[in-house]
């Protein structure tokens, strides 16, 4: 891909009868990037793309990739590859793709899978690909993520910003195999009642682990109104004929069913075999809502998005997690600097997070 973007510079410039310098001084570059770029040594970022494409009174697209055409990339799938539309990023060195099915049919790809081989996704891009790079991938179970990508995705700055919900284990074992950027975690150690700390501590990453507070939020039990006075707490969640959704293995929420069906001495098989499993704190505030069970533990502002009552049952720590390394990446500074604004404090807070904690480091994470 590099030598074919090389040479549709070098043969654009020729056409134009540029040289090298005076392409470079048009562009606003050195002589030695653009020599660089055309012996296809180095990609250019997207900014110094579209400023050699505007010289050069061309789309960034027919220099560095264009859409639809023949070249596929081949990159490990974050799930088993299948054909369909994907969302890309490069990390590690490594392209990795997600499938854009469920909640994510609403976010533009990146491009087509077509096929496989050797178990990767074979992904005809849609996008320079020199644009796709920039993609910054959040997991998490927080929907605040959510918000903290679109509201990165609307203003100007490097990086554009995908968010998929995750467990807080499934988005840890994303980091430690480099399928994201950036894990949102809410993980309380059974033993030490430590947040975080413990659970990263465990991936065994080869590099120190950051730890970066977004917010506190309350954790407990949705349910309609109706209910209200038949559940009141975790003690009613042994009630004959009560159905009760449950979260995947792993999850921060199934944790927390299940430490408080134990203390108020319940079956462990109450919380392990729920009538409904589900995969978000969303989706069992929407089969509440549906009325597909009558109660499950989310959190406050998936009650709030519901209309649903809330039974608080604890307050947690929802932290991200990153590379340390990954602090000199300029897309992660200004996530950072977004996290910390005013008015995303302020929406969290509508949302009923706690923002006071917002941006704290709470912690530098070594392998044990």
């Amino acid at each position: 891909m590099a030598d074919r973007a090389a040479n549709r510079v070098r043969e654009q410039r020729e056409a134009r009868g540029l040289s090298q310098v005076a392409l470079a001084e048009r562009a606003g570059l050195t002589r030695q990037s653009v020599g660089a770029i055309e012996a296809g040594r180095a990609t250019p970022a997207v900014d110094v793309a579209l400023r050699i494409a505007r010289a050069l009174d061309s789309q960034v697209e027919d220099l560095f990739g264009a859409p639809g055409a023949a070249t596929l990339v081949t990159a490990e799938a974050d799930g088993p590859p299948a054909p369909g539309r994907a969302a890309m990023a490069r990390i590690g060195g490594r392209w990795v793709s997600y499938a854009l099915v469920q909640d994510a049919v609403r976010v533009a790809a990146d491009g087509i899978v077509t096929g496989e081989r050797l178990g990767k996704a074979c992904v005809e891009p849609l996008r320079a690909l020199a644009e796709v790079e920039e993609n910054v991938v959040l997991m998490g179970c927080a929907a605040g993520l959510g918000l903290l990508a679109d509201r990165l995705n609307t203003r100007p700055g490097p990086g554009r910003f995908l968010w998929f919900p995750r467990s807080s284990t499934a988005a840890l074992r994303a980091l430690a195999a480099q399928r994201t950027h950036v894990a949102g975690v809410h993980l309380v150690d059974a033993r030490t009642g430590e947040a975080n700390v413990a659970d990263v501590r465990r991936l065994g990453h080869a590099e120190p682990i950051v730890l970066i507070t977004l917010a506190r939020w309350e954790a407990g039990l949705v349910v309609r109104g109706e209910d209200a006075d038949r559940i009141r707490g975790a003690a009613d969640l042994g009630r004959p004929g009560l159905r009760l959704a449950g979260r995947e293995a792993g999850a921060g929420a199934q944790r927390l069913l299940e430490r408080e069906v134990r203390a108020h001495g319940m079956p462990i098989e109450l919380a392990r075999r729920p009538q409904v499993r589900l995969t978000g704190h969303l989706d069992v505030a929407r089969a509440v809502a549906m009325g597909a069970a009558d109660t499950g533990v989310a959190t406050r502002d998936a009650a709030m998005a519901f209309g649903l009552g809330f039974v608080a049952l604890a307050e947690e720590r929802y932290d991200l997690a990153f590379p340390r390394e990954a602090l000199g990446d300029a897309r992660v500074q200004r996530l950072l600097d977004v996290l910390v604004s005013g008015e995303f404090r302020r929406e969290l807070s509508a949302l009923g997070y706690d923002v006071r904690p917002a941006g704290e480091r709470v912690a530098e994470v070594r392998a044990a």
